[in-house]
């Protein structure tokens, strides 16, 4: 029988494990750029994770059919969205506009996500969500259009936040990618390692384009740090799904902004404690990822 609110507390942990992920990569920025090389460790460790406790954990793989090939077809979209998308351009966006800035512009997952999800899987915008969608465009809005926000040149922070949104809308069509894909191979840790191999191959291509600089040097322990916890929060979040329902890892999700604020400024000091502004858009995004979800 599992515990109440097992669901639930592995969610908090994912959402504890991305922003201490995000926290080290903004730590290990302070004193070497990250020039992909945090991005494919954590994409690597993630496929060891998650082969591992697939092959401890995992289901008997089922015989191969149309359905099956396609799920295979749309974990490797997934990944490749997540992994060289979404995640190359969170470790860049952390380390240009700072952890704190970053976890807010994460809360635009849930909107490119809602938006594919009715462009590409037939499901409708009913009113709590167009209202969550509002509300955390509006905390986006606030994060972005304050002024005098210390740490970064003016250009590095405006480019930091634009990866940013490269980034939530990589982890939203990853989302959507994976809800498809789960109809055919209903297995999140399979999923997650079909991901992870199409996420590294992509990594592989994009070296061969830029020359070996992704493999020339070793990483540093912070981006060890950084690669190990956001597997951790990756892997931690299928779980959740697993024990809980999607409307309560959604909204306990957005607690990582709170969690990123706590740990930058508190505990390894990277930032500056965020003042007012933070708190509104803080309580705006929680309130449209909530909007969101129990719409």
């Amino acid at each position: 029988m599992a515990l109440p609110f097992a669901g639930e507390a592995v969610a908090l942990a994912s959402a504890f494990f991305y922003a201490a992920g995000a926290v080290a990569i903004a730590k290990g920025a302070q004193t070497r750029a990250d020039d992909g090389g945090g991005a494919l460790l954590s994409v690597v460790v993630t496929g060891a994770m998650a082969g591992g406790l697939w092959l401890v954990l995992g289901p008997p793989l089922p015989p191969g059919g149309a359905e099956v090939w396609r799920g295979v077809l749309l974990f490797a979209l997934a990944g490749v969205l997540a992994n060289l998308i979404g995640r190359l351009l969170m470790f860049r966006s952390v380390a240009l506009a700072g952890a704190i800035e970053t976890g807010v512009l994460r809360r635009l997952i849930s909107v490119f996500a809602a938006a594919l999800a009715v462009a590409l899987l037939g499901e409708r915008i009913t009113g709590p969500v167009a209202l969550g969608v509002a509300l955390i465009f509006a905390a986006v809005a606030v994060t972005v259009l304050r002024r005098g926000v210390p740490g970064g040149t003016g250009a590095g922070r405006a480019l930091g936040r634009a990866l940013g949104v490269g980034s939530a809308a990589g982890y939203g069509g990853a989302y959507v990618a994976r809800k498809a894909a789960l109809g055919g191979l209903p297995d999140p840790l399979i999923g997650t390692l079909i991901g992870a191999v199409a996420g590294g191959l992509s990594y592989g291509v994009l070296a061969l384009r830029r020359g070996p600089r992704l493999a020339r040097r070793w990483p540093s322990g912070w981006q060890v740090a950084a690669a190990a916890l956001i597997s951790l929060g990756q892997i931690a979040q299928f779980f959740a799904l697993s024990l809980t329902t999607v409307t309560a890892v959604a909204v306990i999700g957005a607690c990582e902004m709170f969690f990123s604020a706590w740990l930058a400024a508190a505990v390894l000091r990277t930032e500056p404690w965020p003042g007012p502004v933070f708190l509104l858009s803080s309580t705006l995004a929680l309130a449209g990822a909530a909007a969101i979800a129990f719409g």
